[in-house]
Parts: structure tokens; sequence; C-alpha cells
């Protein structure tokens, strides 16, 4: 079964076939010709195209730029996040974020280990002055003996006496070191809630329009506070800055505040502050807060009715304007229409089910019309299942691609370019009828999905017939690019008068119909340049190739030519008889001609063993048996594909080396060993062990050469081609491949069969016209190719014919031996 078929030899394939054709039921012939495959694939297709087609559900159909003819209202109640309402939370974010203000650590601990250290320092190191009493002052008049001078540095920073250097030292012994250790560290807190900012950092916080906090951070672990900027204390206002230090060394003596007061008063100076203002951490707050209000936007409401988008036309004091889309309509167009969706799924689901499954029905009586004219039109597609995976490949990528494009670049004209290309490509891999029906459908297929209407059918009609009418063969690489022009202008007249019947101004019709046309244009570089893989794809060959294996000094023709000079002659005039013979009847006469080419080169393995190519030598069939004459002879049809193969000869070209003789009689050795056998009173021999192995032509351009080739070598064993009796020769070869039925598998029709036999002839005849007969010298006796042209001259003219003319034999049906 399929796809596991077991091979069969083609002469058998045919027995069989005869001998199947009345028994067998309508199943079993569907499957014998590759039906349940084929079926299979257009379940595929069509089940790729339904789901292309259905999502999503509800397609957006508006663009940025696009002409809209009335004003747009919303059909649901929506929100929308607004960049005016965005901007404004962003402007409160940044002036109401609090500013950080980082304590100068390094600065109060200075402070405090400087007075920490005054007491040691101002003490005598040899003798301590006595203890006092606890909970008693030391005495001011109480000198210590021997006192050297304190630095000269302590006593200006300090602002020291001797008296207040009696009383610092007091404080170096043991019972007054803890109180004053609990003293410093009081001072270095109170320091601390000083703030005292730089007058620039003061003034940088009161220019903010809205009131903002202030955060102070004191240090690593250390809580965080958060003051208004009416607290700071710029260092250019001497009085609250003397408040704020006399308050801070409130926790001392009385006797010793004056000179920590003195040293604070020089120590914090104007561009020194306590606190300073930390931009960087104040900025990290601020993108922070704007992370989190952009993750959670403010959103507009509006609601059902209300205008979202106005129409392009507008009425105003200067007179009509005419604007298209613009981005914020279309944002507001596309939050509407989710919004929409959402609530037709919630509330009611059975509408949009209904709509999808009419939509998947009508997409699949599309996919069923076209796979019953492929079925019909073109049965080697259901033969051949690897040509019908791959059409279908072809058509549900281009659907893919069509769909994808329209919002990429904006315009659903976009679709023009996937639609054209496949029709080049099918154009090019079949005929122009196939191309034509299966791109209309493809393009049917693309409105459905986009949602286009009428208009948008033409257009891509007419981007289609402009590609398909023009392209018969591509004998020149700028063939596709003057058919995909002829396309492009068919697509801009028709986007052009579409626009202009629904009254849409110039301005959008020239874009959409530049839009058009421009990928129309595209399309015919686009096929050219994977011209190669459509002919791997599709395993054809386009005219460009073809062209280049008529070169007679390809390797092949230069064997043939070499080895069997006679069959190479015999093959070019075979050329020129089928090219014009397929000519006649609309088929691909280049095709036919490099078929006729090639179609003999297996003999130049015995080249010896056919007539043409004999020369006066002896037939070297006369010492053989009819049996093993008939082997050489049908043999060269399995050297010949055995050499396709061996010098890669397009594949499209092996059809002519295999079907043709089809599977006719070698009517010679039929004879022969029918004549041999009734000598020895034997039975005679059945046809069919002397018929060559087939299989029969599938195409017009391979019947043709079938057709041709038995007049010609027919015709050529004549010994008096005349124009009449050409006529009748041919006529009888056609009639008898026709009654055999060598043409019940090809598409020809009797009336092109007539139209080819008539070319025939007249090839024939032009190969095979008379001429002037020279008189002989006297004296010297004409040659027998003389006296064949006196015979035909004299019965031509109605005149018995020459006293030695001897009667000869009608012409055997064989052109192998």
């Amino acid at each position: 079964m399929w796809p596991l078929r077991k091979k069969v030899s083609p002469r058998r394939a045919e027995v069989r076939k005869t001998i199947r054709a009345g028994g067998e039921s309508r199943w079993q012939r569907f499957r014998q010709v590759g039906g349940v495959g084929s079926v299979l694939i257009a379940l595929l297709f069509a089940a790729g195209a339904v789901v292309m087609d259905v999502w999503p559900v509800a397609p957006f159909p508006y663009r940025i730029g696009q002409y809209v003819p009335r004003d747009i209202h919303a059909r649901v109640s929506f929100r929308l996040p607004s960049p005016k309402l965005l901007e404004d939370a962003e402007r409160a974010v940044r002036n109401t974020t609090p500013a950080t203000f980082t304590l100068n650590a390094a600065l109060v601990e200075q402070v405090a280990s400087e007075v920490r250290k005054l007491p040691a320092r101002l003490s005598p190191p040899a003798s301590q002055p006595a203890s006092a009493p606890a909970g008693t002052q030391p005495a001011a008049t109480q000198p210590v003996a021997s006192q050297p001078a304190p630095p000269a540095d302590l006593v200006r920073q300090f602002a020291l006496t001797d008296d207040d250097i009696a009383a610092w030292s007091a404080f170096a012994s043991p019972t007054l070191r803890g109180p004053f250790d609990a003293a410093v560290q009081q001072f270095a807190q109170g320091l601390s809630q000083a703030l005292l900012v730089t007058a620039s950092d003061l003034s940088g916080q009161r220019v903010w329009r809205q009131p903002r906090e202030i955060r102070l951070v004191s240090g690593a672990g250390a809580p965080v506070r958060t003051v208004s900027p009416a607290a700071l204390i710029g260092l250019d206002d001497d009085e609250k800055v003397a408040e704020a230090l006399r308050n801070a060394v409130s926790v001392f003596d009385p006797s010793l505040r004056r000179n920590v007061l003195a040293y604070l008063t020089g120590t914090i100076q104007k561009d020194l502050p306590l606190y300073q203002y930390d931009a960087t951490v104040t900025a990290r707050e601020i993108d922070r807060a704007m992370e989190a209000l952009r993750a959670d936007p403010p959103q507009a409401t509006y609601e059902a009715g209300q205008l979202i988008a106005r129409a392009s036309r507008q009425e105003g004091p200067q007179g009509e304007t005419v604007e298209g889309l613009e981005p914020g309509e279309l944002e507001r167009l596309q939050a509407e229409h989710r919004a929409y969706v959402e609530q037709e799924l919630h509330s009611r689901p059975w509408r949009l089910w209904r709509h999808v499954a009419g939509r998947a029905v009508i997409v699949v009586l599309l996919a069923a019309l076209l796979a019953f004219y492929v079925g019909h039109y073109q049965a080697r597609i259901v033969r051949n299942h690897w040509r019908g995976f791959a059409v279908a490949v072809v058509l549900l990528t281009m659907l893919a691609a069509a769909k994808a494009m329209a919002p990429i670049f904006g315009t659903p004209y976009a679709a023009v370019l996937p639609v054209l290309m496949a029709a080049i490509v099918f154009a090019i891999a079949y005929d122009q009828r196939f191309a034509l029906a299966v791109t209309v459908m493809l393009a049917a297929l693309t409105v459905l999905q986009l949602r286009g209407d009428l208009w948008m059918l033409l257009t891509l009609g007419a981007a289609v017939a402009g590609g398909v009418f023009p392209l018969r063969e591509i004998r020149t690489r700028t063939k596709l690019v003057e058919v995909s022009a002829i396309a492009a202008g068919g697509v801009f007249v028709v986007v052009w008068t579409s626009a202009l019947s629904a009254n849409i101004p110039l301005r959008f019709a020239l874009i959409d119909s530049a839009w058009g046309a421009g990928f129309a244009l595209l399309a015919g570089f686009l096929v050219q340049g994977v011209l190669p893989v459509i002919e791997r794809m599709f395993d054809i060959a386009t005219s460009m190739t073809l062209l280049e294996w008529c070169d007679a000094s390809k390797p092949l023709l230069r064997r043939l030519a070499m080895e069997a000079p006679g069959t190479y002659n015999h093959s070019l005039q075979l050329g020129s008889m089928c090219e014009a013979a397929a000519d006649a009847i609309g088929a691909r006469g280049l095709r036919a001609r490099v078929g006729a080419y090639y179609h003999d080169i297996g003999k130049s393995h015995k080249p010896a063993y056919f007539v043409e190519n004999q020369l006066d030598s002896p037939s070297k069939h006369s010492k053989l048996s009819p049996a093993m004459s008939l082997l050489i002879i049908t043999g060269h049809v399995k050297d010949g594909l055995e050499l396709a193969r061996e010098y890669n000869l397009p594949r499209t070209l092996w059809e002519f080396i295999s079907t043709h003789h089809g599977t006719t009689l070698v009517q010679y050795f039929y004879h022969a060993a029918a004549v041999q056998r009734k000598a020895d009173s034997e039975r005679a021999p059945d046809e069919v062990e002397f018929r060559y192995p087939g299989p029969k032509p599938r195409s017009k351009e391979a019947a043709i050469l079938m057709l041709a080739d038995a007049s010609e070598s027919s015709v050529r064993s004549m010994t008096e081609p005349t124009p009449g009796r050409i006529e009748n020769q041919v006529h009888a070869m056609v009639t008898r491949r026709l009654m055999d039925g060598q043409l019940d598998e090809c598409e020809l029709t009797l009336a092109e069969v007539h139209r080819i036999e008539a070319s025939l002839v007249k090839s024939l005849c032009s190969m095979y016209h008379g001429r002037i007969a020279y008189p002989t010298p006297a004296g010297q006796r004409p040659s027998a190719a003389e006296r064949d042209r006196e015979r035909a001259q004299a019965r031509a003219n109605g005149k018995a014919p020459p006293a030695d003319d001897k009667p000869r034999p009608e012409p055997m049906d064989s052109s192998d031996a």
C-alpha cells in the first residue's frame, strides 16, 4: 500500500493493467492510481488553510495612514494607557520622589575623635592630678605642677585659655573619663541631628514645584529618616547654624562648651557640610519609581459610543483636509478591538464559533474544488505524491506569507507578492491553464483570510493573469522581469480604479497602487533567484536549462555524434519535426525538440545493430535469432536511461527516452520470429513478448515524439517518398499508434492529433522533396540513386517506369533494424 508500494517492471505493469481492467471495484482503482495519498495531502492542505483563515478569530482591519471614510465610535467601553496621563505621572514621580542626603560620617567621627582625645593631650604625662570626689566638678584653680605648654594648633582650634586647659586636663582622670566619653558619644549623636547642608544643595531642593520629602541616610544599617525640606539648614544661615551647633555641644560641661563650639565653628565650613546631597541614590530611586509606574501605567477610560477615530476628510476653517489614520487613533482602535473580542468571547461565544464554522466550511469547499480540479486536469499529480505534496507546500507557504506580510508592511496589497510568485512557479512547473486555475483559488483563499473585498480579489486576479498569460517559456533571464512588469502594470491600474470608484483621495490611491505594483515587480526578481530550487523541487527544467542542453558541445551529444552518427542526424531531424508539431498544438516546442535530441542516446552502446548506423555493411542481425535481436533493440531504452543518470540529464527529458516507443510491437522481428516458428512447425509467438517495455507517453511532447519517430522512420524506408505517399504513410502510422492504445495516457485530443499529423507531413515533405535530375554523361551508366529519381519522376508524371524497375514490398514498421 502507499507509500510502501512494491516496484513493478513497466512490461509487467502494462500486462497487469490489461488483465485487471474489467474486474476491479472503484475503491481498488482509486487506490491503484494513488488516490489515498492524494486525499491525505488534500486534507492536510485544507486543515492548514482553515487554521490560517480562522486564526485570529477577528483580525484587526486597520493600519497607520489608512484612509477612513467616516468617524469610528467605540462599540464597547475600554481602557487604554494614556501617554498624557503617563507624562503627568512621570513628572509627579520626579517631583515627589524624596531626595537622598547622606551623613558626612567621616567629619562627625573626626570631630568626636578630636574632642575625645583632647583631655589626654592637655594633661601632664608624669604627674596626674588627684582624683576629685565622685560627682564633683574639678576646680579650675588647681594647677598641675610643672605642666608643659599645649600644642599651639590645639590652642588655636579650641580657643583654649589656661583655665580651659586645667578644666580639660581634669577629665583625663580615670574617675571622670567614663562620663566624659559618654558625653562625647551623645555629642556625636546630637551632631548628626544637625541638618547642615551647603547653600547650593538647599536651593536645589527649594526649586521643586511640589513639596518634596528628604531622605536622610546616616550610614549602613542605620534607619532612614524622612524630613521636610524646611528642616534643612544652609551653611550660609549663620544664626541657624550657630543655634544647631549650640544644641549639639549642650551635652558637655558648661566649662567645655565654648571650646567645642569654637572647634566646630572652625571645622564645619560652607563647603564642608554635615549632610551631602547624593545624586546617584536619588536618581536610582526615581528610576525605580518610574519602572513601577510604567509597569502599571495610568489608563484613560473610553465609553461605548465615544469617538475614537475621526474620518480622514475633515472640514476646517481653511477648507477640507485629508489625513490618514494616526498612531494614537490606531492604538485606540486596537484597544477597542481587543475589548470587543474579549466581551464577545465571554458573553456570546456561540456567535464567534458560528462565524468560525462558517468560514471553515467555505475554505474547505474551496480546497475541495481545487482538489477536484487537480485530480481531473493534472492526474500525474495524483499519481506522484511528491508533486502533490510540493503543490500543497507551495500553496500553504504563500498563504502564510500573505497573512504575515500584510501587518508587517501595513498594507493588504503585500499579498500580491506571494500570490504572483505562486502563479509564476506553477506556470513554470506545469502549464498556464493549471497555474491560472490553482492561483485563482489561492487568491480567493488569500482574500478570505485577509478579510478583503471584491476589489482585493480583482487586484490579485490581475496579478495572476499578468504573470501567467505572457509566461509560456523562459528562454531569457529577463523574461521573468518582463512578466512581473506586466503584472505590476495590471495591479496598478486595478488598484487605482478601485480607489477612484470608492471616492478615495488621489494621494491614498497612489500610495496603495505603488505598494501593489512594487510587490508585483519584486516577485519576478525573487522567482528568478529561486529558479534552481523550483526546478529541483518540481523535477522540471525551464527553457533556459533546456537551451543549455541543446548545445552540440554537450558531452552526451558529442558521444552520440561520434559513436552513432546516423542516430545523431536522425535525432536532429526529429527535433525540428517535433518542435514544429508541438508549436502547432500549443505545447512546449523547445521541450519536444530537446527530448528528440536525447531520445535515442541508448543506441550509442551498440550503434552497429541499428540500421541508420550500418551504412553499406551487412546487418549484424543476420546471424542472430529474432529473440536475441529483440533484446538488443529494446535494450537501447534501458541503456539510454542509464546514460541519462550518468550525465545528469534533466529528469523531465527521461520521459522521452523511456516512452518514445511506448509498448509498441517490434514488428520486424516479430514477423521474423513468426516465419521461423512456422517453418519449424511451432506455435506463433505472443505479441506481448515482442513489445517494448513502456511506459506509454504521458505528456503531449512525448506523444509527438513517438508519432514523429515512427513517421520519419517509415518514410525514410520508402523508395519513392512523394508528397501523396508521405501523407498516406504518416496517416497510417499515426492511426496505427492511436488504435494500438499508445496515446491513451496522454492528454492529446483528436483535433490535436490531426494538427500533429499535418505538421509532420509538412516537415517530411520538406525533408524528402524532389530535386532536379542532372543528365548523365554519354556512355556512363546511371547510378542506383539516379535510377530511383528517374522512376519517381516518371510515376509523378503518370508515365511507365523504366524497364529495369522492379516492384518492391511496402516498408515494414521498424525504425530499429
